[in-house]
């Protein structure tokens, strides 16, 4: 028996000549393992193509599979990107999402709120006409609201120094060197102010400053969560967006 269900893809590993391991958020199951056999021949079966990072897919896996890993079945496209791969800055994003999104969410559980505003925000970045390098920050700050540790800001207040670790806004510089000053929380005032609904208005056109957000945001990911560890794609990203 089959089981049927929407997905998006975190990671795919080669796993001998014809085969792969495909690392699927689901909005049920959260982040699931699968294994599927890639077709050489003619259009039918399962293609490379349908395992592309961060693709939305429609699969059907088997019921049930001896270890972790549940036997992929069938794969459909459900939202053909037409510009995420193939636009250099948005393909370099995609690179860098997929890898940062595998991170936080390989542990994560279902959460029929949290894939909504992956799908979406994946659209989104696919679709619009706007310039697309502040995209990943708001991403990033609205994200954390899913996981649990969304900064407090204290939006209507004038921007004092936000501590890393506690995840909160002081009055004073804190005794240790994991804090962000004045300045950057504005910046993260209004990125989270403005959300995923609203990222095209965010209006940071300084590339020191969008690398040191990023640098700043990651940081706090680092520091709320176990084993984050490093990330290949960053050096690609802030070359594409120096």
């Amino acid at each position: 028996m089959s089981v049927s269900k929407e997905g998006i893809v975190l990671r795919a590993t080669p796993y001998g000549e014809s085969r792969i391991i495909v690392n699927l958020y689901t909005p049920e199951e959260g982040t699931i393992g699968l294994i599927a056999t890639i077709s050489k021949k003619g259009r039918s079966g399962l293609k490379k193509a349908h395992f592309q990072n961060l693709q939305i897919l429609e699969v059907n896996h088997a019921e049930k599979s001896k270890g972790e890993l549940k036997r992929l079945e069938e794969a459909r496209i459900h939202y053909s990107y037409q510009n995420l791969y193939f636009d250099p800055i948005r393909s370099c994003l995609s690179l860098f999402l997929s890898e940062f999104l595998y991170k936080v969410l390989k542990d994560e559980d279902g959460d029929p709120d949290l894939y909504p505003f992956l799908k979406q925000s994946l659209i989104s970045l696919d679709a619009t006409q706007h310039n697309v390098a502040n995209f990943h920050l708001v991403f990033l700050m609205e994200l954390t609201a899913y996981l649990g540790f969304s900064p407090n800001l204290g939006l209507n207040d004038k921007p004092g120094y936000f501590d890393l670790l506690a995840g909160e806004t002081l009055s004073s510089m804190p005794d240790h060197p994991h804090f962000i000053d004045p300045s950057e929380v504005a910046l993260w005032q209004e990125l989270q102010s403005k959300g995923i609904a609203r990222w095209p208005e965010v209006d940071l056109r300084s590339n020191r400053l969008r690398r040191q957000a990023l640098e700043s945001l990651i940081n706090y990911y680092r520091l709320q969560l176990n084993d984050f560890g490093t990330l290949k794609s960053l050096s690609i990203l802030r070359e594409v967006l120096a």
